[in-house]
């Protein structure tokens, strides 16, 4: 929590938000007491977080499922006719506290801006309709590599993709061994070594682990 946020200040006492959803780390109110539109609702952290930049995957995730979850709310509740959903980023992208936030808005036809994309706000500029800045657009986008601190999650030993994955090298390894038991098995008759045959066998019966 921020002393110096209007976000953490109104999350000291949630029982004052007009919450019409919450997930372990987020919150979804209605916007009061100035709303844009009817049922304009924010999607906000509980901790402290300056933009929607900082969210880890599984936060995004998790903000984009009472997103969907509030959307549905207004549509189905309110009988919204569409929505628009805004999601500022710093002063220049018209984030306007520095609490990180998405905003959702129904729209309904009988409303005097009722088919306004939000991107109305953006006029056509001539300056830009040209090869020359397209191609050097693409090219600056282009040379940065986003990091979204992905990782690769084990499985559940009980899930379906654990078990999928574990009878599709344990096939493998069998087909591997079926090759290697011909004309092999006798020369290892009556050594103490293993043959491959067996300690292919062997090794199908033990645990299979994820690297």
């Amino acid at each position: 929590m921020s002393d110096q946020c209007p976000f953490c200040q109104l999350m000291q006492q949630p029982e004052q938000l007009n919450i019409v959803g919450e997930t372990e780390n987020f919150y979804a109110w209605l916007e009061y007491p100035q709303p844009r539109a009817n049922g304009h609702a924010n999607i906000v952290p509980k901790e402290h977080t300056e933009s929607v930049m900082e969210f880890s995957p599984e936060l995004f995730q998790e903000a984009m499922t009472l997103l969907r979850e509030t959307m549905g709310k207004a549509m189905e509740g309110l009988k919204a006719d569409g929505l628009s959903i805004a999601m500022n980023v710093r002063e220049a992208g018209g984030q306007m506290l520095p609490h990180a936030y998405i905003q959702v808005f129904p729209r309904f036809q009988e409303d005097e801006n009722a088919g306004t994309p939000v991107g109305a706000i953006f006029q056509h500029r001539e300056d830009l309709q040209n090869e020359e800045y397209f191609k050097e657009t693409q090219e600056k986008m282009d040379s940065v590599t986003v990091d979204f601190e992905t990782e690769n999650v084990e499985p559940h030993p009980e899930s379906q993709n654990f078990k999928e994955e574990a009878s599709k090298e344990s096939e493998e390894e069998k087909t591997e061994s079926d090759g290697q038991e011909t004309g092999s098995e006798e020369r290892y008759e009556n050594d103490d070594e293993e043959s491959p045959a067996k300690k292919s066998y062997r090794k199908r019966g033990e645990s299979v682990r994820w690297n």
